[in-house]
């Protein structure tokens, strides 16, 4: 581990105590995710919902009011909290081709890491761009050793469920109706609805279209943010991957509610 490395993960673990110690004296609004969730995007415009800092990339906040994002595990302790859901399977997707980066986009900083995993994976002389072939073991190895979290997917969102002084939002929600979810958000958090101009400013200032120039459904398999949109992974998982996936995480995606069972396994075919 580098030092830079080192010293951002000493703040991230300062900033979650400062968040558990000083809860009731010091009004933060952390953000929790798992990653590829969309973390980054609702604490931006939660912070300028509430006309915060939003204390990005693990920067240490000084003692006071700010929007923090993060993958910490749950503590009783925690207050004002959101926690940000998404399918696990445009997570799986979404992750795929945050390892495939570099090759899609060969001046990608801090990607080399990535697809030399993934290499090692599928094989050196594999085609890494082959996505329907690799995500069944891709999905396997990601559950297997989770990237920027201690979990794999389930069991986190697992841990976060049910539990007070958390307000739940979902990606799906927001790709809907960006305005009315955070909205409700910040209803939730500060126990009143504040100008919906507001909010409303706020969504219109860190849409896709305004901080990438392409429109959701856009792709571009170089960029951090690929394509903003809901259910691609019907697009890249087949069967096998399906029933990975179940095994791995179907509780889970029932007991979230992106299914009633899971006969979507069997919906999910080869072409």
């Amino acid at each position: 581990m580098n030092i830079n490395s080192y010293l951002q993960r000493v703040s991230n673990q300062v900033t979650r105590r400062i968040a558990i110690k000083c809860a009731s004296t010091v009004p933060m609004y952390p953000v929790m995710e798992f990653p590829k969730c969309g973390g980054t995007w609702v604490s931006r415009m939660l912070a300028e919902s509430l006309a915060l800092p939003f204390a990005e990339y693990s920067r240490l906040p000084v003692a006071m009011p700010c929007v923090v994002h993060g993958h910490w595990k749950y503590n009783p302790g925690f207050n004002n909290m959101t926690f940000l859901m998404r399918d696990g399977r445009d997570v799986m997707v979404s992750f795929y081709f945050h390892f495939t980066r570099q090759v899609q986009n060969p001046n990608q900083k801090n990607s080399n890491i990535f697809i030399d995993r993934l290499r090692n994976l599928i094989g050196p002389d594999a085609d890494p761009l082959d996505v329907r072939t690799h995500l069944p073991v891709f999905i396997e190895y990601l559950f297997e050793n989770p990237v920027g979290c201690r979990q794999n997917w389930r069991d986190y969102n697992l841990s976060w469920l049910n539990h007070p002084n958390v307000s739940y939002i979902k990606y799906e929600d927001l790709r809907v109706d960006c305005v009315s979810s955070m909205n409700t958000l910040v209803s939730s958090l500060v126990g009143e609805k504040l100008n919906e101009d507001r909010v409303g400013h706020a969504v219109e200032h860190f849409s896709m279209k305004r901080m990438t120039g392409r429109n959701p459904g856009e792709e571009d398999k170089g960029s951090f943010i690929r394509k903003g949109v809901v259910g691609d992974w019907v697009n890249h998982f087949t069967k096998e991957s399906a029933e990975v996936f179940d095994r791995l995480a179907g509780d889970a995606l029932i007991e979230l509610g992106y299914e009633s069972d899971n006969s979507w396994v069997d919906r999910c075919g080869d072409s």
